[in-house]
C-alpha cells in the first residue's frame, strides 16, 4: 500500500471540487476503500492495486465511486451506475 486512506480522501475532495464545485459536498463522501488486485474498468481489464472513494449521489437516490490507482494516487475515473468518466489532469494540476 503506497498511500493512505486519509491522502485519497484529500486528493478525492480536490478531484470532486475540480469536476463540478457548484455540487460538491463532503458530507455526500461516505467511505473511502482500499482493493488490491482490483480489476479496473479503464484501462480495461488492468488488475492493479486501488483506493475507490464511495460517493452518495443524493438527487438520482445512488452511488458513484471514484477510483485511485494506489501506485499513482491519481484519479482513474468516475463511475455511476449508467457511465463511466476518465479523469484527466490539465497542465494547472486541476482535474476535468
Amino acid at each position: 500500500m503506497n498511500y493512505t486512506k486519509e491522502k485519497i480522501l484529500l486528493k478525492a475532495k480536490k478531484v470532486l471540487k475540480d469536476l463540478n464545485p457548484a455540487y460538491f459536498n463532503e458530507g455526500n463522501i461516505s467511505n473511502v476503500v482500499y482493493n488490491e488486485k482490483d480489476e479496473v474498468a479503464r484501462p480495461a481489464g488492468k488488475i492493479i492495486n486501488t483506493w475507490v472513494v464511495i460517493i452518495n449521489e443524493p438527487v438520482f437516490d445512488s452511488l458513484d465511486f471514484l477510483v485511485f490507482s494506489d501506485i499513482t494516487g491519481e484519479p482513474f475515473y468516475i463511475q455511476s451506475k449508467h457511465s463511466i468518466h476518465e479523469i484527466k489532469k490539465n497542465n494547472n494540476g486541476n482535474y476535468y
